[in-house]
């Protein structure tokens, strides 16, 4: 089994004979949060999650912020995605907006 960084997150990597074989550890390694990518002759077919990822996954949206929050959360710490909380409160304080009018 091997780590791979996919995008901005780091999958474990398992061909399907030794899942079958590892089954047991596997189970283990889920309920701990960790996702494992299946590949058949190195090639990914499958991908195993917890329930909880699962029922993450499936749960609708209230908002798209609660969206945003969630999917930050399972970010690796140190995935560069834009800008940082600190980065965007200090956007946000210099910027009192634009002036608006329904004239014309």
């Amino acid at each position: 089994m091997m780590a791979i960084l996919y995008g901005a997150f780091i999958m474990k990597t398992s061909t399907i004979a030794e899942a079958k074989n590892n089954l047991y550890h596997l189970i283990h390694q889920l309920e701990a949060g960790e996702s494992i990518r299946l590949t058949r002759y190195g090639k990914p077919v499958a991908v195993m999650i917890s329930e909880d990822q699962y029922q993450n996954m499936i749960a609708p949206n209230k908002s798209l912020n609660a969206a945003i929050l969630n999917w930050r959360s399972q970010l690796d710490d140190n995935a560069d995605v834009g800008l940082n909380d600190k980065e965007l409160k200090a956007i946000r304080k210099d910027n009192a907006g634009r002036e608006f009018s329904w004239d014309e």
